[in-house]
């Protein structure tokens, strides 16, 4: 989007549905950054709440404001006077934290609420010790799919090139500068050349092996080690507002987050999301179970009298994330903070690598990562506009929970206008009829056999279509990647 938006001739590929991995199973919070006040890091902090506020500029639609409520304690780090003092502190860091907002997308000040009221909110906090409650503002992604996908059409409306379900199987280099990509359709079988001066690779946990690749035995490359990241969705609406709680956990126990780490249950419709709990990617098969019974379980701990169970989860997402490693300060098992754009000076001109670390700074990084392009084609470059400019349409909320006459239209939007390939893209990406409640495969059958109208599928691709997306509603995958 910003490539397109600052005059490049832009082609994105990616190897399946756009925003499918990582990004589709976020917490959909949209941190300011209150965590970094304890560690005094302003600027990461300033950097969050400018580019919370530039998500809730730019997509009105589909980024709103969210409160969040912790409970205060008779406890030094965890009482009221620590509290109030991280609410002012956050208050005189952000001043134009509305800057071009409408009131509505406002983010408030936030303050102290006493015990009552706390209660009222969320009644299942541990009662004990309990003096009230810290509320602020942050933000909430409605739909995070539907916001990638928005960027990938605004960027198409520029004059991008966007396929999915297009894998890149090598870079092509020659005498040390980058010249393409050699790629395969998934979908048609054809194989093809994609001519570029300069690459960004965004691929993920595939980044690591698909530059390795190109560098050869000679590059210098280190492999990025990852986290499985894992969240859990409840059937159970547990309140209008965002809540944190600290768990009880050491870094025996807890070797990726150190332990004490926050929960927080987001509202998502009538569904809630609870995360994060984090392990060892690649570890054993079962490991994302294991992750949501965790989850339930330290959380019913710290919220006595809510009585979560697995059966109030419809399914374990998750993700990978980056580890620390040797390229950040600290322990290597911690996630890392800070995103990585690496270029390759002396072995390949015109490549650059990116690993993000959240959703909240994406765009930043973007801005970073097409600003190095514009030096390695040795141009100037205009200003970046991303922050100021709206997302096509993301301004008003989509039809995304189609009902009656208009899921047919819904559907045919969806293959026509909106590159859906497969019956989850359609399901989970392009519409909320995957995350607002259980799918019954009679409601399945008929958006299959609509899309099967657009797309030429016969019985037995509508069959194994269907099959895909309720095996992904029923329960979480059964296996993890190796990473």
């Amino acid at each position: 989007w910003d490539a397109a938006l600052r005059g490049l001739s832009v082609a994105l590929v990616d190897q399946g549905d756009f925003g499918a991995g990582t990004s589709a199973n976020s917490l959909r919070i949209v941190h300011g950054g209150l965590r970094y006040l304890a560690r005094g890091d302003f600027a990461r902090m300033r950097e969050s709440i400018r580019e919370r506020s530039a998500l809730l500029r730019i997509a009105p639609g589909l980024v709103t404001p969210l409160p969040v409520l912790i409970p205060t304690y008779r406890h030094r780090l965890r009482g009221r006077p620590a509290m109030g003092l991280a609410l002012l502190l956050n208050e005189l860091v952000s001043p134009g934290r509305n800057r071009g907002l409408s009131p509505d997308r406002a983010i408030p000040a936030g303050h102290l609420i006493g015990r009552d009221e706390c209660l009222r909110l969320f009644p299942w906090f541990s009662r004990q010790g309990l003096t009230g409650g810290a509320l602020w503002y942050d933000a909430r992604l409605l739909h995070p799919e539907r916001l990638t996908f928005s960027f990938v059409s605004s960027a198409a409306a520029r004059g991008a090139v966007a396929a999915n379900y297009v894998r890149v199987d090598r870079l092509q280099v020659r005498r040390g500068k980058i010249e393409g990509a050699s790629a395969a359709d998934l979908v048609g079988g054809a194989r093809f050349d994609i001519r570029s001066r300069a690459v960004v690779v965004a691929a993920g946990p595939w980044t690591s092996e698909l530059v390795a690749g190109t560098l050869g035995e000679g590059g210098n490359r280190p492999k990025t080690r990852y986290a499985l990241a894992v969240n859990a969705v409840l059937e159970r609406k547990l309140a209008d507002l965002a809540v944190g709680c600290q768990v009880v956990s050491n870094p025996d126990t807890d070797p990726i987050g150190g332990g004490g780490r926050y929960l927080f249950a987001a509202p998502q419709g009538q569904r809630a999301l609870l995360g994060t709990w984090y392990g060892a990617a690649g570890e054993s098969p079962g490991k994302v179970e294991s992750g949501v019974r965790t989850l339930v379980r330290e959380f019913n701990e710290v919220c006595p009298g809510l009585e979560l169970s697995l059966r109030d989860v419809a399914e374990g997402q998750w993700g990978l994330l980056p580890l620390k490693g040797s390229d950040e300060p600290g322990r290597p098992t911690a996630l890392a903070e800070r995103p990585r754009l690496t270029d390759y000076p002396g072995q390949v001109q015109g490549l650059l690598s990116v690993e993000g670390v959240k959703y909240t700074t994406a765009r930043r990084v973007a801005e970073d990562a097409v600003n190095w392009v514009f030096r390695s084609l040795d141009r100037t470059s205009p200003r970046c506009r991303t922050a100021e400019v709206r997302l096509q349409s993301a301004g008003a909320p989509d039809p995304l929970s189609w009902e009656g006459a208009s899921v047919e239209a819904g559907v045919h939007r969806a293959v026509r206008e909106e590159m859906a390939v497969k019956l989850s893209d359609i399901v989970f990406r392009r519409s909320t009829l995957g995350t607002a409640g259980r799918l019954t495969r009679a409601r399945l059958v008929e958006i299959a056999r609509l899309a099967a109208a657009e797309l030429g599928w016969n019985a037995l691709r509508q069959q194994t279509e269907i099959e895909e997306v309720m095996q992904r509603a029923a329960a979480a995958p059964a296996e993890e990647p190796v990473v």
